[in-house]
């Protein structure tokens, strides 16, 4: 009777756990298909919304990569975990979706890294509205204000570049990125006359050239002043001689 008693035991817990990796299948399948009606018809069914998937996967981190901010909120709303995962904010920010990135900040989200992060995968939106209203921020290291600079200046953001600390030792305008340009040659490559001359006036080197590092040694190219005479702006060529 012990014996039989176990195996009964074993029976049910072998069907148990075949329902359990049934249905968390089934959830699984639901996010990777964007279906956030049946998602939601899952949950409400029960479904233990902690529970990870495959992988030792947040739901919601699930749904964070398919960029579905409603599943995300419907997640959030029934009691998803979104403060013992600090890579949650980074999910979205890696993932380019900034309505889900400040909806967790602002439901208490970990988000300390997160301007480190936007930098690091080119996303101004992102990187500058945590810049002006999230704070504090980690800076990881000493490149992320040039890498910022950068991204300002591609983006033609004058406004937001003059809110930038520019002046001083370490200057972000002495960045130099993998491609051998500050911001200053950014700038005056893609012929942005205003932000240049803003970058000279807080002390820009006019003498800038491309410049980076090669298993051959540096490799120089063209200085802003080259530059200007090809894109034919009298005004700059007048303040870069």
């Amino acid at each position: 009777m012990k014996k039989f008693g176990i195996s009964v035991i074993i029976c049910l817990s072998s069907l148990l756990s075949a329902q359990n990796k049934q249905q968390i299948d089934a959830f699984y399948s639901a996010i990777r298909e964007n279906n956030f009606p049946l998602v939601k018809k899952i949950i409400d069914q029960g479904y233990p919304i902690k529970a990870m998937l495959p992988g030792e996967t947040a739901p919601v981190l699930a749904a964070i990569w398919k960029k579905n901010f409603p599943m995300v909120e419907y997640m959030v709303e029934k009691g998803a975990n979104i403060t013992a995962d600090k890579k949650l904010v980074d999910g979205a920010i890696e993932y380019g979706s900034p309505e889900i990135t400040f909806y967790l900040i602002k439901k208490g989200a970990y988000a300390q890294n997160a301007l480190y992060t936007a930098i690091f995968y080119e996303n101004f939106e992102i990187a500058k509205e945590l810049y002006l209203n999230h704070q504090p921020q980690i800076i990881n290291n000493n490149e992320d204000p040039g890498k910022l600079l950068l991204l300002a200046v591609k983006s033609k953001d004058l406004e937001f570049i003059k809110k930038l600390p520019l002046k001083g030792k370490d200057s972000p305008m002495d960045f130099f990125d993998y491609d051998g340009y500050n911001a200053l040659l950014l700038a005056v490559e893609k012929n942005d006359t205003e932000i240049a001359k803003y970058l000279l006036s807080q002390g820009a080197d006019k003498k800038s050239r491309i410049s980076f590092e090669t298993d051959n040694g540096t490799v120089s190219g063209k200085t802003a002043l080259q530059m200007a005479k090809a894109n034919k702006n009298t005004e700059l060529l007048k303040l870069l001689k």
